[in-house]
């Protein structure tokens, strides 16, 4: 383990991506490369010191006690060997549909793994249809035959054929170019689809979550009113960014035929933007759970909420914010140093049950 450093990160790749534990000093640690391409796991202010303990990845179970979930999540990401918010999350849904984490995370890792495979066949019928559009030609036949049937996959690709053909594209290379732009855009979704994808709804959480924590903070008279109000204000950030990433899809999709043309130039910029976005939005889904189940409990659950909020909080890294939020949290913790609290008692070496179960609870409500 190395010496205590303040962490101040200059990009989301230094930052790291939430890992999903439920043993309570690790939930929301964060894991990343370190120089020599060797995953290691950052885990913040313990004994309520400030900056982050770095610990090599293979070593993190001997450091701390682990759940016996967080074993096996600790093993699939390492034989995955990435650690990008992605990657983490193939691991998390694989490790809850094991059932160490209750029944309740199973439910919520199936019914994930199934939107994910919805919205799939929504975002790629989507750009087909996009794809006609652009040039011209009606889709509606293939809704009502359906793009799953027989007669569906022939009228799209005898309606593909003339898309490429105006286009002056082979039909092989329009197809390619629509299956990567749905890779990189099942996440993301359309603004005009019927159901919003993943990356939307949990910007529009986001917003709620702002919303919420703002109206608690100027409410509260307590030492926690403060954190509250700069947990608001790195949401405020986040949406602020994460908006500005999905309107440059949008602008995007509404000019398809000039996409699909100049396919070359603009795919790197859709695979950098919709990395950003996932990246931007990492770590916000659990805080969000906890905070409206917070906002179920007394005023003291609230306060305690705010700081395990306060300690996990994804900060922007310097290069995305024009205001440095590590400096701004390092002041805010020594202003308040007797409420911005470590998560657990960590030095006595044994897991709290009961907070085990409610990190649980809480993960049985994530996708």
């Amino acid at each position: 383990m190395r010496s205590l450093t303040n962490f101040a990160p200059s990009t989301f790749e230094e930052r790291g991506a939430a890992v999903a534990f439920t043993t309570p000093v690790l939930a929301q640690t964060r894991v990343r490369k370190d120089s020599r391409d060797q995953l290691e796991v950052l885990v913040p202010n313990l004994s309520e010191g400030r900056g982050v303990y770095v610990v090599p990845w293979k070593s993190l179970p001997l450091a701390f006690p682990m759940t016996v979930h967080d074993r096996m999540l600790h093993d699939l990401i390492a034989k995955a060997d990435g650690c990008s918010p992605d990657d983490i999350r193939k691991a998390v849904l694989e490790a809850a549909r094991c059932g160490l984490a209750g029944g309740g995370a199973v439910t919520a890792a199936e019914a994930a793994l199934s939107d994910d495979e919805d919205q799939r066949l929504l975002i790629n019928y989507q750009l087909i249809v996009e794809a006609l559009k652009a040039v011209g030609l009606e889709s509606t036949e293939i809704l009502k035959v359906g793009l799953t049937s027989a007669a569906g996959q022939k009228l799209t690709r005898d309606l593909m054929m003339k898309a490429a053909q105006r286009l002056a594209l082979e039909p092989k290379e329009l197809y390619g170019r629509i299956a990567e732009l749905a890779l990189m855009m099942e996440a993301i979704g359309l603004a005009s689809s019927p159901k919003l994808a993943r990356l939307r709804r949990l910007m529009r959480d986001l917003q709620g979550f702002r919303d919420s924590m703002t109206d608690w903070a100027t409410d509260n008279v307590s030492e926690a009113a403060p954190i509250g109000g700069f947990c608001a204000e790195v949401a405020e950030h986040t949406v602020n960014h994460a908006r500005n990433v999905i309107g440059q899809f949008d602008q995007a999709m509404a000019s398809f035929e000039v996409l699909l043309r100049q396919w070359e130039t603009k795919r790197p910029q859709i695979r950098k933007a919709s990395s950003r976005l996932s990246w931007l939005l990492d770590g916000w889904e659990y805080l969000i759970l906890l905070w409206n189940d917070a906002l179920t409990q007394d005023r003291y659950t609230q306060d305690m909420a705010v700081h395990d909020i306060f300690r996990v909080i994804p900060l922007l890294p310097k290069d995305e914010g024009r205001a440095d939020q590590s400096t701004l949290a390092d002041k805010l913790t020594t202003s308040h140093k007797r409420s911005v609290r470590a998560y657990v008692d960590w030095r006595s070496g044994q897991l709290d049950v009961d907070l085990v179960m409610r990190i649980e609870t809480i993960k049985g409500r994530a996708a």
